[in-house]
């Protein structure tokens, strides 16, 4: 039944959105309330609901969205991306390459692919859009950004990986060799992400921005040094928390350590929202409350499909759970027999498509150590298989479509259309995808890491 409930999500999703011609919000918002009425479960609906409101990223996505909106508005992203136009608007395509750079660095610390599109899209999408991005690219261009974090030390995922390693092969590898190794896989897919970029850039025609349309640097950094404030308040918890986790916040937190990250998702837009509001009233403008309300009626329209799908896709996971679809199709994984061709080829697949309805480090956390030991059984080097896990459930799911909940942030941000969007997204989708599957088939050198 597992498969079929599955089979069942994704075909009625693409009906409603190919054929009836409703939103994607709406589609997996029914096709919820569809499973719970076949799976007999529509007393539970209120449970399910409960659950995923509770579910930090879904309010950290709130967050970040609402602080773009702020962020917007007041006007301070201005001041923000004249200082990075400055930097880079003579080059073709040079914000693209900053919202990779600076995505992958903030993707890294917060391990999660749509939390760091919401907390980073905001002023990557808009610069990019000033220095001649579409709409759709610029989603897409951040979409895939965001996703590249999590194969990156020291992302938690990976950490989280070894765990399994060491679990079913005890003292044979190190955490310094899987380090490397993920350092190696890491360098591919920031060059996949760059050489993409490159191409899709002059594809695109996007050309650098004339030297009279943009400030100097150092007038950009005269007029407007306090909004590097606000990306920068964003940035260092997540660094702190990054280097000072296991030693400084443990000591003061004790197990509550483990949660930080997730308490930083959703108060650091709330700070930053603050500060934003701070920078604006201090340059002799008012902002009120009633300001406030009118900046969110303006807007509800661009906010509530975002959180409404988030919320139906999180109400989905916990109905999975319940009916045990995970520990079903676990199980089912476990006892086939399965050749090299199908673990590579068709698996990434899988837990590409359960990736888009369950969150990916549940995902890392349920079938982890059951795909390493299965392209262990077909003679792919453990440590190799704990970084390609790593890389469909958490860098290639979440920026898929059309459940990609990256892409419907970035989305929201960018206020791109889905199917434009779509169309730049599955280029970067392909390509992941393609070297997930070289990787494990040996045709991509690891530098010796693999021991």
């Amino acid at each position: 039944m597992a498969w079929l409930y599955i089979g069942l999500l994704v075909f009625y999703v693409m009906v409603m959105f190919v054929f009836v011609r409703r939103p994607m919000y709406e589609a997996v918002a029914t096709a919820f309330l569809l499973l719970c009425l076949i799976s007999g479960k529509l007393t539970s609906i209120g449970t399910y609901l409960l659950n995923a409101a509770n579910t930090y990223l879904l309010f950290s996505i709130a967050a970040f969205i609402i602080f773009s909106l702020v962020f917007e508005k007041t006007g301070v992203i201005d001041d923000l991306i004249n200082i990075v136009v400055a930097l880079v608007g003579r080059f073709s395509g040079g914000a693209g390459y900053v919202a990779l750079a600076t995505s992958a660095v903030m993707g890294t610390l917060c391990g999660s692919a749509p939390g760091t599109a919401a907390a980073v899209g905001v002023t990557t999408i808009s610069t990019m859009k000033k220095t001649g991005f579409s709409s759709e690219l610029a989603a897409a261009v951040e979409s895939a950004a965001s996703c590249l974090g999590p194969v990156i030390p020291p992302a938690g995922a990976i950490t989280a990986m070894f765990a399994f390693l060491e679990a079913l092969y005890p003292g044979r590898f190190t955490f310094s060799q899987f380090w490397l190794l993920a350092y190696a896989v890491a360098f591919w897919f920031i060059l996949h992400r760059v050489v993409t970029l490159f191409f899709l850039i002059r594809r695109e025609l996007v050309k650098p921005i004339p030297k009279e349309d943009r400030l100097s640097v150092r007038q950009a950094l005269r007029d407007g040094w306090r909004s590097i404030i606000v990306p920068l308040a964003i940035f260092i918890p997540f660094l702190i928390d990054a280097l000072l986790k296991d030693t400084f916040i443990a000591a003061r937190l004790g197990a509550a350590s483990g949660g930080f990250t997730n308490i930083l998702l959703t108060v650091i837009p709330s700070v930053a929202s603050v500060i934003a509001i701070l920078i604006y009233v201090t340059g002799g403008k008012r902002f009120s409350l009633q300001t406030a309300l009118a900046l969110f009626q303006d807007n509800i329209t661009g906010i509530a499909p975002i959180i409404v799908m988030a919320f139906a896709g999180f109400s989905i996971t916990e109905l999975f759970e319940d009916l045990g679809v995970t520990e079903s199709i676990s199980a089912s994984l476990a006892t086939m027999h399965l050749p090299l061709w199908f673990v590579v080829i068709i698996v990434p697949l899988i837990f590409t498509v359960l990736g888009m309805f369950i969150e990916p480090f549940s995902l890392i956390i349920m079938f982890g150590g059951i795909f390493v030991s299965l392209a262990d059984s077909v003679g792919i080097h453990p440590m190799l298989a704990a970084m390609m896990f790593n890389a469909m459930t958490c860098g290639l799911a979440p920026m898929t479509p059309p459940f990609a909940l990256s892409q419907f942030v970035c989305m929201g941000i960018a206020e791109s259309d889905f199917k434009a969007t779509s169309k730049q997204s599955i280029v970067w989708c392909i390509g992941h995808y393609v070297l997930i599957v070289l990787c494990m088939f040996g045709l991509i050198p690891m530098f010796g890491t693999l021991i």
